[in-house]
Order: structure tokens, then sequence, then C-alpha cells
């Protein structure tokens, strides 16, 4: 069984050393063409350790417009199932600088106009969301992940960071929230060793920003993201922390 595990991880190494180079030339010519050999990317992933993905869609999305998605965070495997998830997008993804350290995928991540944000300052994490805007503009949907990490939680929700809240009220963008089951499963925080199986992501109806705050918005994406997990209500000391 260690080989399978091995076998898996050896063949998503050698997958992102042959894709990241055309990625890299792609995006200094053509930042769609290089999203479109990203999700070849995923689909080689997905395939290659025997990982499926369901997708249950709410309400109609329209792919020429931009979105801020707003999925939960509790395995590596969770970006890769919202990118099979939504195939007809084009997504920008919020990502912690520390991700640009790891050899080759970091250089594809930050080639590919990927919004990189340093956690340690969130002062300077606020502007680089807000300077996402002009990509936006172009009908380009950013992802984002509010609870911020995979780690400390176990069947919850964590705070919901504003950063991505700032970010839809600004452009006007609709919120939709997603909902990542299984993935846990398939591959657990501090763990190397990728199961099969399969993954359900259920892509919640848009939420108008217009007119609405940012402390309404939390709640709601929230209360969608629980009901969906089957997750119970928080508690009143985490929806004060979401305030904050």
């Amino acid at each position: 069984m260690t080989l399978v595990f091995a076998a898996k991880l050896f063949g998503i190494a050698i997958n992102t050393a042959l894709m990241a180079p055309m990625i890299v030339a792609a995006a200094a010519f053509d930042p769609r063409r290089a999203y479109q050999l990203s999700r070849a990317w995923v689909r080689v992933n997905l395939a290659m350790t025997g990982v499926t993905v369901r997708s249950t869609r709410r309400a109609p999305l329209d792919p020429s417009r931009p979105y801020v998605f707003m999925s939960n965070h509790a395995s590596h495997f969770d970006a890769l199932a919202v990118v099979a998830a939504l195939p007809e997008f084009q997504l920008r993804w919020v990502a912690k600088k520390e991700l640009t350290e790891i050899p080759i995928f970091g250089w594809a991540l930050r080639s590919a106009g990927h919004i990189i944000i340093d956690r340690s300052n969130p002062e300077q994490a606020i502007a680089t969301l807000r300077a996402a805007r002009a990509q936006m503009e172009t009908g380009i949907s950013v992802v984002i992940f509010p609870e911020g990490t995979r780690e400390g939680h176990d069947n919850e929700l964590l705070p919901l960071k504003k950063g991505g809240f700032v970010l839809a009220l600004e452009t006007g963008a609709p919120i939709v929230p997603v909902a990542v089951r299984g993935s846990r499963a398939i591959l657990s925080r501090k763990d190397w060793h990728i199961h099969p199986g399969e993954i359900d992501v259920v892509v919640g109806a848009p939420i108008a920003v217009a007119g609405a705050d940012r402390e309404t918005l939390t709640a709601r994406v929230r209360d969608v993201l629980s009901h969906e997990l089957g997750l119970a209500e928080p508690p009143p000391a985490l929806r004060l922390a979401e305030r904050r």
C-alpha cells in the first residue's frame, strides 16, 4: 500500500513538472489559456489518484460574469474539487504566499495571475485583494477559502475572514458559497496518503451584495455552508469573532 501512495505522489510531481513550464509560457501571452492548462493539470491529478468529483448546483450561474466563490477548506484536494466543479469559469485563487515557495508549483501559481497574499500582514492582504478588481472586470471569478486554513478544526467552520467579503462589496460581484464534502477522507491534514473516493461539491445560489453589509453577508455564507455541510449552528462567540 505504501508503494501505491508513493506512486500517486510521484505521478502528481511528474504532472506538475511537465505542466508548470507550459502554464508559465502560456500565461505570458494568454492568461486564460494558462488557466485552461491548469484545469488539465487538475483532471490528470484526479484521474491518477482515483478521485471523482460530483457537483450539485442550487441555482444557475452565468459564466460570463464574475463571482466571488467562497469554499470551506478541509483538505488540499478542496481546490482541485472546486476547479472540477466549475469547468466553465475562469478562476483565480486567493493563495497564501507560502505556496509560491513550493518548487515548480509555486512558479506556475505566481505566473498564472493568481492572487498571492501575505497572511502576516492583514492590511497588505486586503490591498492585494482589492488589486484583483481589475481581473474581475474582465469576467474572471475569484475563489477564496474564507477560513484561511485547513488547520485547527474538524467538522466545523472557523471564523470567516473579512477579505473576500470586502472584495465582493467593493466590486459588486455576487458571493457564491461552495460546500466541499468528503475531501478530508481523500487526504487529511498532516498526511500524504491519498485515498481514492468521491468528493461532493455543492455550489450554492449567488448572494447579491447590493445593500448588504459585511456582517450580514458573513452570516449568510456561514449559514449556507453550515447547512450544506450538516454542521450545527455556530456558538455566539464565533459569530462575534467574525464581526471584528
